[in-house]
């Protein structure tokens, strides 16, 4: 059985894919732990370097499987150390890394087809944008911080 070496989508998990690696046949070290859960997550076949689309949480080494579904994430201060956290686990991985640096912009357009722009219906957020969730319905999606703003514009006395 062979893994597939697709390079990831732009986008993983709302985060701009800035480099990645296929390690599945690299030996594992097990420097750390990361959990997925309570699932503790060893030896993956992909590596992705991203960055969050949303809030600037710093840099993120993504652990994947080989349909670039996130199993756990890692972060650092830089791309450089997360680098170096990958080799301690994938020796040799760093002369794997295959660069994208994909723009913000590419990415929140791949983003926005793959979520066939689902938006609030009144602000425009989009889901990694918006906190506390959102309702749907009848072709519309309204997120809780419209619904909290209209629900006090409809309690004013007129």
């Amino acid at each position: 059985m062979s893994l597939n070496r697709n390079p990831p989508p732009r986008v993983i998990d709302s985060a701009r894919v800035m480099s990645h690696a296929f390690v599945d046949d690299i030996p594992y070290r097990k420097w750390g732990a990361i959990y997925h859960g309570e699932q503790l997550v060893e030896h993956v076949p992909r590596l992705a370097i991203c960055l969050n689309l949303g809030n600037d949480i710093g840099p993120l080494l993504l652990h994947c499987d080989s349909d670039w579904n996130t199993l756990g994430a890692s972060g650092a201060e830089t791309i450089a150390e997360l680098k170096e956290r990958a080799e301690r686990n994938y020796p040799g991985v760093s002369a794997r890394w295959v660069d994208l640096n994909t723009s913000r912009e590419n990415a929140l357009k791949f983003y926005d087809e793959q979520i066939e722009a689902r938006r609030c219906s009144f602000c425009g957020k989009r889901p990694f944008e918006i906190e506390g969730g959102w309702v749907e319905g009848n072709g519309a999606v309204i997120c809780r911080e419209c619904v909290e703003k209209y629900y006090h514009v409809f309690r004013e006395p007129e």
